[in-house]
């Protein structure tokens, strides 16, 4: 056995010796749906690339749309997967191959095409493998007037179907239970908002909303991602508080806790954003402060300022994740969703009544709280 397992060894490592080096070129109008990584397995005969790119966009926006959804359903994924092989002497597309004459053309796609290497341009001693259409199919020919971005292979190693466990919440054990764990946070926070509506206590339906996204980010965290876990902690404690008139206070200082965490977390997790974020996210909030509230909060004019600052720096480290493709639209809409529940709160607390307060402060709040749970997976 051992044997057998030292000459696999020397085998993979000949044949990455020999293996062929290859680049691949992506039109620069499409970098926003851009490779994301880059996996490689050697077999004893060929050596399997697949590419993981971060979506792809049908230019129909609204068949777009419905395929998104249809292709999470059907492959658990937003992610594009493609898969090619390179053999001794050619490169085989099994399934991903279109010698297109336009990149948004919808026919003419997921053709079978084996290579021979010296049909493909060189890149130095690389071959260039050409990305020919908007789902991501490959090519041996550049399309014409095209500016292209490159990528190159990295160390990921792994077949497709291992791939697969990694991006398809249909394959990926976590993921499964962290989709229908999110389910169930949008079941509750219905029937929370449904008790509230009807004027009944729903302490033990809110509560459980928030622990139920606290477990999804437990389940998703290592390192950092925990500070973003202590947030939602906090957030739980707020939620605790705020059932009661007379713990309002106990329940602002707890969410307040919450936020510092969140933005310990999103600084640390996606770096730190724009200088000019900050100034435009707390001049915003400092207006609608002093415009709005500032004459009507009496005995809260300190904690509510302080607070104010805090949520505003907090919904600034949201907008730090520019460079990861789902999460930086998800996550700047779950810190606006956040300030919007807590300042129609506070209007309602110290301004007047609003008509259907509890289905839309607990609505965006709820969906708030998910959606940075949910940004623990990324």
């Amino acid at each position: 056995m051992k044997k057998f397992f030292s000459l696999f060894i020397i085998l993979s490592f000949l044949l990455s010796l020999f293996a062929i080096q290859f680049e691949i070129k992506l039109p620069n109008y499409d970098k926003e749906n851009g490779v994301y990584k880059i996996y490689s397995f050697e077999h004893l005969d060929k050596e399997e690339i697949t590419v993981v790119f971060w979506d792809e966009d049908h230019p129909n926006p609204f068949i777009d749309l419905v395929y998104d959804i249809y292709r999470f359903f059907k492959w658990g994924r937003f992610y594009d997967i493609e898969t090619f092989f390179i053999s001794k002497n050619s490169v085989i597309f099994e399934d991903d191959f279109s010698d297109s004459f336009s990149y948004f053309q919808t026919e003419n796609l997921h053709n079978f095409k084996e290579i021979p290497f010296d049909e493909f341009e060189k890149d130095g001693n690389k071959i260039i493998i050409y990305v020919s259409t908007w789902n991501h199919m490959f090519s041996n020919k550049p399309l014409p007037d095209t500016e292209y971005i490159t990528y190159f292979p990295g160390n990921l190693v792994g077949t497709r179907s291992e791939v697969e466990k990694i991006y398809s919440w249909k394959q990926n054990t976590k993921l499964k239970i962290t989709f229908y764990l999110s389910l169930i946070v949008l079941m509750l926070g219905v029937v929370t908002i449904f008790f509230k509506v009807r004027r009944n206590k729903a302490v033990f339906f809110k509560v459980l909303t928030t622990f139920t996204c606290l477990i999804i980010a437990f389940l998703n965290s290592s390192g950092i991602e925990f500070l973003i876990v202590a947030g939602l902690f906090f957030g739980l404690l707020g939620d605790l508080f705020l059932e009661y008139e007379n713990k309002f206070l106990f329940g602002m200082i707890a969410f307040l806790v919450g936020h510092i965490f969140y933005s310990f977390g999103f600084g640390m997790k996606f770096g730190i954003p724009n200088f000019n974020v900050f100034i435009i996210t707390l001049l915003v909030l400092l207006i609608l402060y002093f415009g709005v509230l500032f004459k009507k909060v009496k005995g809260f004019k300190l904690p509510i300022f302080i607070y104010v600052i805090v949520i505003g720096i907090m919904f600034s480290f949201t907008f730090a994740a520019g460079d990861i493709y789902y999460i930086r639209f998800l996550l700047p809409l779950a810190g606006g969703l956040f300030v919007f529940s807590d300042f129609l709160l506070a209007f309602q607390k110290f301004v007047r009544k609003i008509r259907y307060s509890e289905i839309i402060i607990l609505g965006t709040y709820f969906l708030a709280q998910l959606l940075i749970a949910l940004s623990t997976i990324f």
